[in-house]
């Protein structure tokens, strides 16, 4: 690709990125799962508030994943495996999404993680082996860890 059609390559996806910021900020608790440019950060240096939908939500994803059979953390368990806790991070990510209330800004961070837990859920329940099921299982654990780093959660103690 010539340098004038890479420039303007950059600078269409640019113009649309941009356009798209707007929309993504106007979500109205709707949980999406893109991510945009959005950093995960805290509250003006303080974890941010959470309510109880989301502590039980968060806690019952948390067993899921550090309670799983040690087969799954050493990637040596059958798909199938990986499959039933995706779909248990599944459902519980579907509860903090419709129970959860929180301010518009802690609501913007939670979406981030949202979609973390999504993304690793779906790669459990699709997954063809163990290495890909470990995979979704680090990328949900991951996203537990940047909540006990980012939100107050009262009693989060790390890894049970």
């Amino acid at each position: 690709m010539n340098t004038l059609i890479r420039a303007a390559a950059t600078f269409v996806a640019s113009t649309a990125l941009f356009a798209s910021l707007p929309a993504l900020s106007a979500d109205d608790h709707k949980h999406g799962h893109s991510t945009g440019p959005l950093k995960l950060q805290l509250d003006h240096g303080k974890k941010w508030a959470t309510d109880a939908p989301l502590r039980q939500g968060m806690g019952a994803i948390r067993e899921a994943i550090h309670g799983a059979p040690a087969a799954l953390h050493r990637a040596t368990a059958k798909p199938e495996a990986y499959a039933e806790v995706g779909n248990r991070v599944e459902v519980e990510v579907g509860r903090i999404v419709k129970d959860c209330k929180l301010p518009p800004d802690a609501d913007a961070q939670l979406h981030l993680l949202v979609a973390e837990m999504i993304a690793g859920a779906d790669a459990m329940k699709g997954a063809k082996d163990a290495k890909a099921g470990r995979a979704g299982l680090v990328k949900v654990n991951g996203a537990l860890t940047a909540y006990a780093k980012h939100f107050d959660h009262p009693g989060w103690a790390g890894k049970k």
